[in-house]
Order: structure tokens, then C-alpha cells, then sequence
């Protein structure tokens, strides 16, 4: 099926749709696709049947951004024969439900705020995602433009008309767009899963990514009389494991209670709570490999799919367990299978999702896999179990030390004639559970504290976990992406700490404007944003905006603003430049020749003084001291 962009825009007297299909060859999507675009208003005549034909048209799957909840609950207003001012009030009860009991047509009109159309194909691109399609345009380096026009005012000037429906075309067009960049490898996902299985292609489109994998474990909703018990039981085949490896008083508090707590065990100070265990021997670490020492990454492979099965923590929803096991096992076998065929990837791809998504889904309770307690009992045995082989690794090999532990794995130092010996400890966890695991070898880390830091693998690979060191908007593995923040000033501190290059010459010599943007949004609890210059003069911005630092000291700092107790209250936004200069165009359209001879690169260089304002202590053999070596700036 073909994908159709779709958008609306509403006013009190006047609505538009604009509909953009999706080019075959996505580097087709460029500005003129615009003019191909089809406009409809409530001016047309017929302009109901004409939006109703476009729609439901055969063969296409009607796409948007927040359409669930917005553009396809218009559309129904529509189908049902509302006038452009029922439309309007239909609007504004989507967007402000407390005004449902405004006025008699609102009261009446209610009920519609939550119906969307019926028989079309749709996909959301807001379905496991966030934030708004603003902040998608900013980041993504899109115009980031917004109308002119009050979308309050009753009549309208053709000029009006004409500036919304220039900006509704463009929000059709950074839709597509954030669709090719950023989510079409989410609906390939879907549709590989719906393949698999033989679920419909409509309902791949449709669902969610849980609700689908829901559909793929043929997942029945079930009331539990266990939903609310907090004791849970060991698996009669790691008990002895765990008490052994464990104080017994740690496995009963873990076993018992949900509360988050912190102990020290293993010489870490150790979380345990509902997102899984996390530690860390201390903050603000530096490690690195030599000839006798060693850091080495222990993981668990696939952990949580691996304990639905062991452990027996799957769903009890799904009537046939059998079915995720065999999942599991053809994933296993693909995953390592030489010359794939293209079915064989399809199904390799499906059957990651499922696995990946199973144990999440079943502690959602809008969705048929909600178990609460399989999800709370999977979560916490895991807890247990790999804080078992921490603290035994500690106890039983010389000198090792945990450097941390996340969800599914712990960094371990030790000396390397003792790999051999922590390796026997793997295979028998392994062999008590049922679980395998993997290990690689780490050249260097530095651990500002469990979730964040900078890493580098034997070979060379940089691996970068954290908001400390995000140096891209893009997050592999994932259909969520990042806000710009200056990026050049994280890569300058990667090149420095990893490869040892200056950092003056990092940023000079970059010639990208996105590492040198700032994204700056409101947040819904704030009215407006506004530039405030040196002059003390005001101007209003758009809701989301991108800047840089800007040598022109006329320019000012940028403000978000809300009412409080009556009066207007001021909030700087955060980590951005005393001076900025706005870059709201599109990104493409600027020649970074002429911006360079504006940019304030001392911003930049203080902010990788803030990134490196960190006291490291490095540990070496059995020995952590104070390290200087990576103060650049002392």
C-alpha cells in the first residue's frame, strides 16, 4: 500500500485538508513536492465528498502525526456533515475538553471529540513516539514555520487562507519527511511482523508495536486474582544459586517488596527497582586495559525473552507458550544463519520485535498481554540472578572488581591471566539458568556515573551511552530521536578524551550548522517564547525555535513565559548562549561561510569546559587515585 500524508487546519468559519502522497524513491522529497500537493477547503464546492474520496481511496494508508487523536476525528466531523462552525467547536473540544459544556451545540457535539472516521487504512507516526511535530521539524533541520494567522479569527482575508494553507502544506511535507528519515524502518518493522504471523496489512498499519505483538501471540486479555501480590518465588533451579551467591536477607527484601532501594554490595552502590539493576563502583571513573589488567563486558543474551522462557515469566495471556519459544529459537538460528534469503531477514526482523516488545507490553494495561505480576516477578528475578553473579565474580576471582552493572550486563576489571576463570563463572550461571551469555573485551571507559558514558571497545568502536556525550539526534535501535545541543561540543570532547585531538581544532574545523543548533521548546506549561535583547526590547518567537551562539551582543537570550499568581513569570531556557542568533529556515539554506563569521566559538569551547568539569579518579590495578590527565583546560 501507497502512503498519504494528510493535515488539517481549522478555523471558526473555514477548514482545510491537504493530502501529499508519498514519492516512490524517498529522495524524491524535496521542497517542490509541495505544488503536487492536493488542497481541499470548505469553500469548495462538493468539498466533503472530495475529502471523503481521498481518504478512503483504495490501495492507500491515510498517514500523519497525532491523526488519532486530531485529524481523523475532523475528518469524521466532516463525514458526518458538520458545518465549517460545528467543525471549529469540534476542534476545540479535541484540543480544550473543558469547554465541552460551553454552550449547547458544545454539549451536543461532545461525544463526537473522541469518534475518528471508520473504514480507512491509517498509521499514526505519534504510535510510540513523543513530543510534537514541531520539535521533529527543529531537529531534523526542517523550516520551522508556523501561520501568522489567528486560528481564532472569524473572517478570513483570501491572503489568510492562502498563508494557512502554505503552512499546512509544509507540515505535510515534514511529516513525509520525518517519515523517511526517521520512521519508515518502524512501519517496516510492523508490516515484517504482520508477514510473519498473517496479520492483515491494515491492522500492521494501525496498531501499535505491542498491540501487534499482542496479535502475533494470539494474547487474550485476562483478569489475574494475583495482579496486586507483591511475594514472588525463585525458580527451583537458580534458588540455590542465588542464596548461595547473595545475602539471604538482599533475596527476601527483592523477593518481597517492590520499593526501589540502594544497598552497597560488590563494592558498588547498587539499585534495585522496576527498571531492573543499576550500579556503579563510583562516578566520575576512568578505567583503561593494559598488559595485565583487563575490563571485559559480561551480558546476558537476550535477557528478559530468555526469562520469559526459563524462568517461566511469560504473559499468562498467551494460551500457548510454545509459541514465543519457537520464536526465540528461529531468531537464534537466524541470527547466525550465513546468506539469509529476504524471507529469512523478514522473519529474523519480526521475530526480534516480538521478542524485544513482550515483556514491556505485559506491564502496559491498556494492552491483552497485561500480566503485572509475570512483568514484576520477570523484572526483579533478573534483578536477582545477575546481582548473584556479581557479587560471586567479586568474591571468587582475585582482584576483580564490577565497575557496573545495567539491566542485562556487568563490566568487570580483572587481570587477564583470571579470564579463564571468570569465564568458568559465566558457564555455570549459564548452565544453572538456561540463559547464554556473551562477553567482549573494553579498551577504555569513562564513567561519569551508570547512565553515562564513554566507552570504547577492543578494535576501537566508540559506544557513548547518555545526555553527557550525544553528539547526533539519532538513536540507533530506536524511533525516538534527540533534540539538538550543540553537538560540535560533544564531538570535540569524544575526539579529546577517545582519540586525544585538540579540541579547538574539533570545533574549527566544523563545517556542519546542525552541531552548532540548539533547539529551544516550550513545554506545554508555558504560554509563549519570546527574545529578549540587550535593549530590554521583547520579540515573540514560534514555540520551538533553533539557535547558535552569536558574536553580536545586540542579541539577547531566549524566554519561555507562563502566567503565575496573575503575573506574567519568566524562565530562561536552559543551556543556551547569552546572545543567540535564530536559524528557523530551514537548515539547508544556509551557507555556513557566512555563519561562521558570527558563530561564538568560545560557547562552544566553555561548554566542553562544563562537559570536562569532572574530577576523574582512575583506577589501575587495585589502586584508585585522582587523574589529571584530562583536564584540558587546567
Amino acid at each position: 500500500m501507497k502512503m498519504r500524508f494528510f493535515d488539517f487546519e481549522v478555523t471558526p468559519n473555514w477548514w482545510l485538508c491537504v493530502f501529499g502522497d508519498m514519492p516512490d524513491d524517498p529522495k524524491d522529497i524535496q521542497e517542490h513536492i509541495k505544488d503536487d500537493f492536493i488542497a481541499i477547503d470548505s469553500d469548495m464546492p462538493n468539498a466533503r465528498d472530495q475529502l471523503i474520496s481521498l481518504l478512503k481511496e483504495e490501495g492507500f494508508v491515510m498517514t500523519g502525526y497525532n491523526i488519532k487523536g486530531y485529524d481523523l476525528i475532523i475528518s469524521n466531523g466532516v463525514y458526518q456533515g458538520f458545518s465549517p462552525q460545528q467543525i471549529k467547536i469540534l476542534n476545540d473540544l479535541i484540543i480544550n475538553p473543558g469547554c465541552a459544556w460551553s454552550t449547547k451545540e458544545h454539549i451536543r457535539l461532545q461525544p463526537f471529540a473522541k469518534r475518528r472516521m471508520r473504514g480507512l487504512c491509517y498509521q499514526d507516526l505519534l504510535d510510540d513516539n513523543d513530543g510534537s511535530l514541531k520539535e521533529k521539524e527543529a531537529i531534523l533541520g526542517l523550516d520551522i514555520m508556523e501561520s501568522s494567522v489567528d486560528f481564532n479569527k472569524e473572517n478570513l482575508t483570501p491572503e489568510d487562507k492562502e498563508d494557512l494553507t502554505y503552512y499546512c502544506r509544509h507540515d505535510v511535507f515534514a511529516c513525509m519527511y520525518f517519515y523517511s528519515k526517521v520512521m519508515a524502518g518502524y512501519v517496516k518493522n510492523k508490516l515484517a511482523i504482520g508477514k510473519k504471523f498473517g496479520i492483515p496489512e491494515r491492522d500492521c498499519y494501525m496498531c501499535t508495536n505491542a498491540n501487534l505483538v499482542s496479535k502475533a501471540l494470539g494474547a487474550k486479555r485476562v483478569s489475574f486474582s494475583d495482579a496486586e501480590e507483591i511475594e514472588i518465588k525463585l525458580p527451583s533451579k537458580i534458588h540455590e544459586y542465588c542464596y548461595e551467591n547473595l545475602p539471604s536477607k538482599l533475596v527476601d527484601q527483592i523477593r518481597n517488596d517492590t520499593k526501589s532501594f540502594e544497598v552497597t554490595l560488590f563494592e558498588n552502590t547498587v539499585s534495585f527497582g522496576n527498571g531492573g539493576i543499576h550500579s556503579v563502583y563510583s562516578n566520575n571513573l576512568y578505567v583503561e586495559s593494559d598488559e595485565e589488567w583487563t575490563l571485559m563486558n559480561v551480558d546476558a543474551a537476550s535477557y528478559y525473552p530468555s526469562m520469559l522462557i526459563q524462568f517461566d515469566c511469560l504473559s499468562r495471556t498467551v494460551h500457548n507458550p510454545k509459541v514465543f519459544e519457537n520464536i526465540f529459537n528461529e531468531r537464534i538460528m537466524l541470527k547466525h544463519k550465513k546468506d539469509k534469503t529476504q524471507e529469512e531477514e523478514d522473519a529474523q526482523l519480526a521475530n526480534k520485535l516480538v521478542l524485544n516488545t513482550t515483556y514491556g507490553a505485559s506491564g502496559n494495561k491498556w494492552l491483552d498481554l497485561y500480566d503485572p505480576y509475570m512483568c514484576t516477578r520477570c523484572c526483579r528475578l533478573g534483578q536477582i540472578f545477575l546481582a548473584a553473579l556479581a557479587n560471586k565474580l567479586t568474591k571468587c576471582v582475585p582482584g576483580l572488581k564490577v565497575i557496573q552493572t545495567n539491566t542485562d550486563g556487568i563490566l568487570v576489571y580483572c587481570r587477564r591471566k583470571d579470564i579463564p576463570l571468570v569465564e568458568s563463572y559465566q558457564a555455570e550461571w549459564s548452565k544453572v539458568s538456561g540463559i547464554n551469555m556473551e562477553a567482549d573485551m573494553v579498551e577504555k571507559i569513562w564513567q561519569r556515573d551508570v547512565n553515562n558514558y564513554l566507552l570504547i571497545k577492543e578494535g576501537g568502536k566508540v559506544k557513548r551511552k547518555g545526555l553527557w556525550l550525544m553528539d547526533t539526534w539519532e538513536k540507533p535501535g530506536y524511533f525516538l530521536i534527540s533534540p539538538l545541543t550543540a553537538f560540535v561540543s560533544q564531538k570535540a570532547v569524544i575526539n579529546y578524551l577517545a582519540h586525544g585531538k585538540d579540541i579547538v581544532e574539533t570545533i574549527v574545523e566544523d563545517t556542519n550548522i546542525f552541531d552548532f543548533a540548539m533547539t529551544c521548546k516550550k513545554g506545554p506549561t508555558y504560554r509563549g517564547v519570546v527574545q529578549r535583547f540587550e535593549d530590554g526590547t521583547e520579540k515573540e518567537l514560534y514555540k520551538c525555535n533553533r539557535v547558535y551562539a552569536s558574536k553580536d551582543e545586540s542579541l539577547g537570550q531566549i524566554f519561555k513565559y507562563k502566567m503565575y499568581k496573575g503575573q506574567i513569570s519568566y524562565a530562561k531556557m536552559p543551556s543556551i548562549p547569552e546572545h543567540c542568533r535564530l536559524i528557523n529556515n530551514d537548515l539547508g539554506s544556509y551557507d555556513f561561510n557566512d555563519i561562521k563569521k558570527d558563530i561564538d566559538y568560545m560557547f562552544y569551547i566553555n561548554r566542553c569546559a562544563d562537559l570536562l568539569d569532572i574530577q576523574w579518579r582512575q583506577l589501575k590495578g587495585s589502586s584508585l587515585k585522582p587523574t589529571n590527565q584530562f583536564n584540558y583546560f587546567d
